[in-house]
């Protein structure tokens, strides 16, 4: 079952997004404290997460849950220096039986004077959550993790210890090693291993440390993966993490049978990641850009094109697994800074529409980040739910 959520009393971009998606046993949501006319009444960092649950909360509940089914936050701050002011209002308004995974990102920009989007991931029933007593919490998460029916969401994971501190030398090699020994200690506990991981996200702040994070990553996965088996991954390069955190990680594994789906339409990337991993109904995608056979960049410099060529990736990976655009039902976007929005936001449209044969559009949000795959102006990571046949 796939159906959207519509709540009158928010911000909607519905020509782009739906306010949240019902997919089956999971709920996805995006979440800003923009009132019904698009304005912001409170601009402080403190009001606008407040604001940001409130809406949150309305949309679950408008589906009959609450934040308590919450499994999984990511909240993308336009300014990292609100975090500490962030983390609290957060908080604040989670009670204890709330316990989601956590993560906070400090992105380059966001839309409409907005100071942090969430994205959340709920789902209705058999949530647990995972918390190691001798495992550093990244800042802001309450706990390590959450088993939800058969996947952990894990809650950001870096190289800081308890009080945030990295201990020197902060190279980007011993970080990236310390990041997935500390989510294969997390899987231990759950009885799996890094072998299980379905979808990475990997948030670092200068393109400076993409070698040698890449080299430490193959270092550590050599004896765990085949190359073309790594779990499809998104290396966004954003503003901020905190002081000396070069690298944290959003991990999403599965207790189950997984099955890598490529299409030969795009470009495979041994290695690095694969185009998307089918576990159960669900097909997860690697983030999705402009870039073609041979390396070669199609559409550079043209935002609209690059959509265009993303968007196809994303349509030739989910028809590859017997899918269609009707079941995506999750992207979040990710545009390089300085872009001109609307143009990005026609393209989408238009290629849904034009490709699509239901008008539900996927839940999602788009935020800018510092830098992407080199001369690539977008990149695309999308979730489907298959038909069951």
């Amino acid at each position: 079952m796939i159906q959207a959520i519509n709540c009158n009393q928010l911000y909607s971009e519905a020509t782009i997004f739906s306010q949240g998606v019902v997919a089956d046993e999971f709920t996805f949501v995006a979440a800003d404290a923009r009132g019904p006319d698009g304005s912001i009444a409170d601009r402080s960092a403190k009001a606008q997460c407040i604001r940001s649950c409130d809406a949150l909360r309305l949309v679950l509940n408008s589906c009959g849950q609450d934040l308590q089914n919450l499994v999984s936050l990511t909240l993308f701050l336009a300014d990292y220096a609100d975090a500490a002011e962030i983390i609290g209002a957060l908080h604040s308004q989670l009670d204890r039986s709330a316990t989601p995974a956590i993560t906070f990102v400090g992105v380059t920009g966001l839309d409409g004077n907005c100071r942090l989007r969430i994205d959340a991931v709920a789902a209705r029933d058999r949530i647990k959550p995972i918390l190691l007593d001798d495992l550093p919490l990244a800042a802001g998460a309450r706990c390590h993790g959450v088993r939800a029916h058969d996947f952990i969401f894990l809650s950001g994971v870096d190289a800081a210890d308890s009080n945030g501190k990295v201990t020197p030398p902060a190279t980007i090699q011993s970080q990236t090693i310390t990041v997935l020994n500390r989510i294969a200690e997390l899987l231990k506990d759950q009885q799996l291993s890094l072998r299980d991981l379905c979808r990475t996200f990997m948030f670092l702040p200068s393109t400076d440390l993409r070698p040698g994070y890449g080299e430490a990553r193959k270092e550590v996965y050599k004896n765990i993966f085949a190359e073309d088996e790594f779990p499809p991954n998104s290396g966004i390069y954003i503003r901020d993490l905190g002081q000396d955190i070069l690298l944290r990680s959003v991990a999403i594994a599965y207790d189950g049978k997984q099955t890598i789906v490529a299409s030969p339409k795009v470009r495979k990337a041994p290695g690095s990641f694969s185009q998307s991993v089918r576990v159960g109904d669900w097909l997860l995608q690697a983030g999705q850009d402009a870039v073609g056979f041979n390396r070669v960049v199609e559409a550079e410099g043209d935002l609209a094109g690059q959509t265009h060529v993303t968007l196809q990736h994303v349509k030739d990976i989910v028809e590859e697994a017997g899918g269609t655009l009707d079941d995506i039902v999750k992207t979040t976007v990710y545009l390089t800074g300085g872009q001109d929005r609307p143009k990005f936001t026609t393209a989408y449209r238009e290629f849904f529409t034009s490709n699509k044969p239901h008008s539900v559009m996927p839940a999602g949000l788009t935020v800018e980040v510092r830098e992407l795959s080199p001369r690539c102006l977008v990149e695309i990571d999308a979730v489907a739910l298959l038909r069951r046949g």
